[in-house]
């Protein structure tokens, strides 16, 4: 019982999406009426079945089934669908380890559920029928498929299967580009090729066009010119691949940078012209998929290179014996970590449109130019720390932040940040540092003896009394939070400082601090400071007497 839908259907799919008054009776009930319907991802369609059956797998019976790249494959297609008691669970892909039906390590050996199938549906078709190629925002997503009975859309987007990094932060692949943890309003949902794979209505707008510029790009790399004093780079213009493939519609065209910066492999650099041309760096990691002919081989390779990224970032061994640790500086590697976060995030100023979310901080580790230092690559928690100090200095912005991280998850930079990277070369100590030979001013209060003036010869004393610091007292407020677990191992007097270190944070960032009550916390922490064994930090502090 599955039902073809053509290319006709398709064309008045699209149609009724791209008309204001459509009347939401017309659209084939896709999110309605689960048990008496069969969903066929070549098109949608419904067919009463007497009695809905439990999902289950069977070899694709469509037209296309003896293709080279179907043959024989297990497809998520075609299936009959029933309706769950509750939201898929969530099927994350990440060891050997995993011992239910998603225990894979390659996306195109997972069977998508009905609802999950829907979403990404919904997700592609809106997209491909926006005329500037836009993908949709999360608000509109979750109120359309809440429209069309789906009851929990922020769950079945959850439940998606993903490979590689678990949480909310690190490297991983999954079919859309979106973190539910850190989702928002405006975040614009996206399909990676991976949902082209699941889904045949993205194959022509997404999947295959990828896959004709991807071997473009190879047959680039097989055919620059080589010198042996010259490292060999590759480039492409959206006008060089018109000429290459002048049949690809320009729509698609113009989207071809967004569309791999949205695959988890992709490095390199591109730019937009104000007249939709672009240019952008073809990476020498295309020569990974010379043998992937087809949608599937492609992300399959790209599942294979994110479990090597991740296996090589926690490799620690070499050929059988132990690899040597590197030990690089400690403070020129948190120097460094800064430094690479801001410049990676002015990049992505350049790259990104109007209207784009702030990129996650956590992808600064995928570019392989700046997330690495001394040979060692920076960790998840050193760029949480770099985020958390370039927000305090106003280097950068912050979207949004997540319980388990210090700085924000989502940033973008700032003019103070651009003109760090664009003045100093993004050395932040330097820029921070910028003011500190300015001519030397001294204020003397209560004063009641005589002032030498040009003299070499006289000694001179003069009460003072420190200028309140908010940025400085904040400054050290967060080198105790780094420090704590140094300054004492007992977990109640970590826990008792953190507070303390709190309490004076929100009394310093209050509109008007109040000078003696910021004092008298930051003396208690001072205190307690003293109370630790062994505790360098209490000469540091700004605020101590």
């Amino acid at each position: 019982m599955y039902l073809r839908v053509g290319q006709d259907d398709r064309d008045g799919l699209l149609r009724w999406y791209r008309d204001p008054d459509r009347d939401p009776k017309a659209l084939p009930k896709l999110f309605e009426d689960w048990e008496t319907e069969t969903m066929h991802v070549h098109g949608w369609a419904r067919a009463p079945q007497p009695k809905a059956r439990p999902a289950h797998r069977r070899t694709c019976a469509c037209s296309h089934a003896d293709t080279a790249e179907t043959q024989g494959r297990t497809a998520p297609e075609c299936f009959d669908v029933t309706p769950s008691a509750s939201v898929p669970q969530y099927h994350h892909i990440a060891s050997s380890g995993d011992i239910d039906n998603m225990s894979v390590h390659d996306l195109t050996e997972v069977q998508l559920e009905r609802q999950q199938l829907a979403l990404l549906a919904m997700i592609g078709t809106q997209q491909a029928a926006d005329p500037d190629g836009q993908w949709p925002m999360w608000d509109w997503v979750e109120y359309k498929a809440k429209s069309f009975g789906m009851a929990d859309p922020r769950g079945v987007l959850d439940s998606l299967p993903r490979i590689g990094a678990s949480g909310s932060v690190g490297f991983s692949y999954g079919f859309t580009t979106a973190l539910p943890r850190i989702l928002r309003e405006d975040t614009r949902i996206k399909l990676t090729v991976a949902a082209a794979w699941a889904l045949d209505e993205m194959r022509c707008a997404l999947g295959e066009p990828i896959l004709q510029v991807l071997h473009h790009m190879i047959a680039l790399w097989r055919n620059a010119p080589r010198s042996p004093n010259e490292v060999t780079r590759v480039s492409l213009t959206s006008e060089d691949l018109q000429q290459a493939l002048p049949q690809m519609d320009p729509r698609i065209l113009r989207m071809v940078p967004d569309s791999f910066l949205n695959e988890p492999v992709w490095s390199g650099s591109s730019g937009k012209a104000p007249d939709g041309s672009w240019s952008m760096d073809v990476p020498r990691d295309v020569m990974r998929y010379e043998r992937a002919t087809d949608l599937r081989g492609y992300v399959s390779e790209t599942c294979r290179q994110v479990h090597r990224v991740l296996q090589e970032a926690d490799r620690d061994f070499t050929g059988g014996e132990p690899a040597p640790v590197p030990s690089p500086d400690a403070v020129l590697h948190l120097n460094a970590s800064r430094t690479a976060l801001l410049m990676w995030l002015w990049h992505q100023k350049l790259r990104q449109g109007p209207g784009e979310p702030m990129p996650n901080v956590m992808d600064v580790l995928r570019d392989d130019d700046l997330s690495v230092d001394q040979g060692v690559r920076f960790t998840e928690s050193e760029i949480d720390r770099a985020s958390e100090y370039l927000e305090q200095h106003g280097l950068i912005k912050g979207g949004g932040t997540l319980d388990q991280m210090a700085g924000p998850a989502l940033a973008k930079i700032t003019p103070a940040g651009e003109d760090c990277v664009e003045g100093y070369n993004g050395d932040v100590g330097a820029y921070i540092r910028r003011r500190d030979n300015s001519p030397v001013t001294f204020h003397i209060a209560a004063n009641n003896g005589n002032i030498a003036a040009n003299s070499t010869g006289v000694t001179q004393n003069a009460a003072t009394q420190a200028a309140f610091d908010p940025a400085q007292t904040l400054a050290a407020v967060s080198l105790i939070r780094q420090l704590t677990p140094a300054l004492t191992p007992d977990t109640g007097e970590q826990q008792a400082l953190l507070v303390q270190a709190r309490e004076l944070q929100t009394a310093v960032e209050a509109p008007a601090p109040d000078r003696v009550a910021v004092q008298r916390i930051a003396e208690g922490v001072l205190s307690t400071i003293r109370g630790f064994t062994h505790s360098p930090t209490s000469n540091v502090l700004p605020w101590k007497r």
